[in-house]
């Protein structure tokens, strides 16, 4: 007696907490609308960055998990010390062009999507030359408070 009513407590925490343990079952529609608010989101972000309005991508960033930010093989632990470095980089004026070659939307949850592109950008630096790099970018949106926000971010950028 005591054999089988182990056997059926060890089932049922098994095969009962494994249907908990997975995540979020999301209609196909439910996905593709998430798709298309966060695509509107790094689409304008991306407008942004062509402009060099750094004050309007920081919009788009929420920074309170202190998740921590990637360029080039340096790691930010504040957005803020990330965006003055930028700031200080590039001339008061200069603009970009950014062309994206590659994009993938991947919605993880109603409140998690994680966003990988790649793509080409020119930009003038502090000098006036033109500077021609490759870029492969990742960044993890949350919805926080009905806004699609980047609370993590990796870019990578080959000359």
């Amino acid at each position: 007696m005591k054999t089988s009513l182990t056997i059926t407590l060890i089932c049922i925490l098994t095969f009962g907490f494994n249907g908990q343990s997975k995540g979020q079952n999301l209609t196909m529609l439910q996905k593709s609308k998430i798709e298309k608010q966060v695509d509107s989101i790094f689409i304008t972000m991306v407008k942004a960055a062509e402009k060099v309005d750094y004050d309007k991508i920081s919009t788009g960033v929420d920074d309170r998990y202190n998740a921590g930010f990637i360029v080039n093989n340096t790691y930010f632990t504040k957005y803020d010390s990330l965006i003055n470095i930028l700031k200080s980089n590039i001339r008061s004026g200069a603009t970009q062009r950014i062309t994206i070659q590659h994009k993938k939307i991947t919605v993880l949850s109603n409140d998690i999507v994680l966003l990988t592109a790649s793509g080409d950008s020119s930009i003038e630096s502090n000098t006036g030359q033109p500077l021609n790099i490759k870029f492969l970018w990742s960044f993890v949106y949350e919805k926080i408070n009905n806004d699609w926000k980047v609370i993590q971010s990796h870019q990578s950028l080959v000359n």
